[in-house]
């Protein structure tokens, strides 16, 4: 351990990266963050999703208009094309996560696809959803050593996949659930989704309604979370503890919502976050937020003109976790 830390300290001073942990939440990667504020190439990017990787000190965002994904360095924040989408087939990019192989899974959003790319940013595999499991648009993802686990916001179930091995697994379909289970209506439903440390539980956001869920991952019983007042426009969620953080996108805030000990109970503080532009999803990187600006709220939908033009560059915002 002694000789493990003095190396730390050695790659620390020669501007090195030293990340043992693989969630971000490694209070040396703080030290990286370097930004307050991540410039993003491209005026029709509209990101939505964002995956950190402390190994390699980059965060990835896509686009949900071309399927871009882009690479940052959080100590440079110098961006760069990782993976080009028209090239690769993908149009969309929503939710994202790397596994422990360094491989980036993407949510396709309305495409209804899942793709996971290797770490050089050349497509693996894709699989058609919609095909497989009639789903309606695969929004969120959250992955540990083992699984990754897919949203669907429209359609009442779960997908996932094995990471643990050289070969990514088959995409399956994990859980289908019913109304009085998980009650869906119109608009966005199932969004964010974490998974506990102890690896026992998923929570999962509904957006149009603002209940939080928890799913044993063992059962796969679904337990309503109670909470003091609803997190409407709950988007990307990310968990430290009992502590949940929701990026609520119309309001422009992160809430953290304090849960209990069995993850029934929770409840919600005060916002926080300056500056944000429909925030969407969001990783940590040591005591900070990495929060997307997606600006979706001002993305053309069809032939339909947006109420305004998105304010440009599209950007990441540094925040700083209270």
């Amino acid at each position: 351990m002694r000789n493990k830390l003095l190396l730390c300290t050695a790659l620390l001073f020669s501007g090195a990266a030293c990340t043992p942990e693989l969630d971000g939440e490694n209070p040396l990667n703080s030290i990286l963050v370097r930004q307050e504020t991540y410039k993003l190439p491209g005026d029709q990017l509209f990101p939505e999703g964002i995956a950190y990787n402390s190994r390699k000190g980059v965060f990835y965002v896509g686009s949900t208009l071309n399927g871009d994904v882009i690479q940052v360095g959080v100590a440079s924040g110098e961006a760069s094309l990782f993976a080009a989408g028209a090239a690769q087939g993908r149009l969309d990019c929503r939710g994202m996560k790397t596994d422990a192989q360094n491989r980036l899974w993407i949510a396709g959003g309305q495409e209804n696809k899942i793709h996971v790319l290797s770490p050089q940013g050349s497509p693996l595999k894709t699989w058609d959803t919609k095909a497989l499991f009639n789903s309606g648009f695969i929004n969120d993802c959250v992955a540990d050593a083992n699984y990754i686990y897919f949203t669907d916001s429209r359609v009442q179930k779960i997908y996932r996949a094995a990471v643990g091995a050289a070969t990514p697994g088959e995409v399956e379909e994990w859980l289908a659930f019913t109304d009085q289970q998980i009650p869906y209506g119109a608009g966005f439903n199932a969004n964010g989704i974490a998974l506990t440390a102890d690896g026992r539980y998923l929570l999962l956001v509904i957006s149009n309604t603002g209940k939080l869920f928890r799913i044993d991952r063992s059962s796969k019983a679904v337990t309503e979370i109670q909470l003091n007042q609803p997190v409407t426009a709950g988007d990307g969620l990310w968990l430290s503890g009992t502590t949940l953080y929701v990026s609520r996108n119309v309001t422009g805030q992160l809430f953290p919502v304090q849960l209990n000990n069995t993850y029934t109970q929770g409840t919600v503080g005060a916002g926080f976050g300056n500056n944000l532009k429909f925030n969407t999803t969001i990783a940590r990187a040591g005591e900070y937020f990495l929060v997307v600006n997606s600006q979706l709220n001002l993305r053309p939908t069809g032939t339909t003109p947006p109420p305004a033009l998105p304010s440009l560059p599209f950007t990441v915002s540094r925040v700083t976790i209270p």
